[in-house]
């Protein structure tokens, strides 16, 4: 299985995709070759259960962060290649919107406040074309919040959005995520629905 991880800085997608993926090492910034790669190598394994994690899609991240930050000089003009991954969970992780208002300092000082509601946007636009057009984009599309105080250190999530054509989305899929390994647990079943 593949998974998929995107959404702003410090909101926990390394953690969960290292956390899911089966040898414990995700591979960073989803492109064209190593998408291709990864999925020969579960092809090759004839291994049913391997999970690989991808941390974040080279072409969503870059999206998201120039439509959300437009005044920002990047300094990054190497072309992004635009693919569907059809047989990829696509899971946006979100700051819960009233825990959002902080600076990310990964790579440059980010305003949590002005991309996350970028990367909603953009995954609700998502998982609506991946349904008109069959699911031919992404497997499924999740969205998942996360509350993680940064004054207490408390740390949840929970599911807000999925879309499948297998598996209706629900309150009891909501209340049933709130964890990397119950996000699994849906995703295998959403997979072995598929058989």
């Amino acid at each position: 299985m593949l998974i998929a991880f995107e959404g702003p800085d410090n909101v926990g997608k390394s953690t969960s995709a290292m956390n899911l993926t089966h040898d414990g090492r995700s591979i960073y910034n989803a492109t064209i070759a190593n998408y291709h790669e990864a999925r020969q190598d579960l092809i090759d394994s004839q291994e049913t259960d391997l999970v690989v994690c991808f941390d974040r899609i080279d072409w969503f991240s870059h999206m998201v962060y120039r439509l959300a930050l437009p005044g920002r000089e990047w300094n990054d003009v190497r072309p992004r290649t635009v693919f569907a991954m059809p047989d990829t969970h696509l899971v946006v992780k979100l700051h819960h919107p009233d825990l959002a208002n902080f600076t990310a300092d990964e790579i440059v000082d980010t305003p949590i406040a002005q991309v996350n509601p970028m990367y909603r946007d953009q995954a609700e636009f998502l998982a609506a074309i991946n349904k008109s057009r069959g699911y031919n984009l992404f497997k499924t599309v999740s969205i998942i919040e996360v509350l993680h105080d940064q004054q207490t250190g408390s740390y949840s999530q929970h599911l807000v959005m999925f879309d499948s054509p297998v598996f209706q989305w629900g309150a009891a899929a909501a209340r049933m995520v709130d964890s990397d390994e119950r996000l699994l647990e849906l995703l295998q079943y959403d997979e072995q629905q598929r058989v």
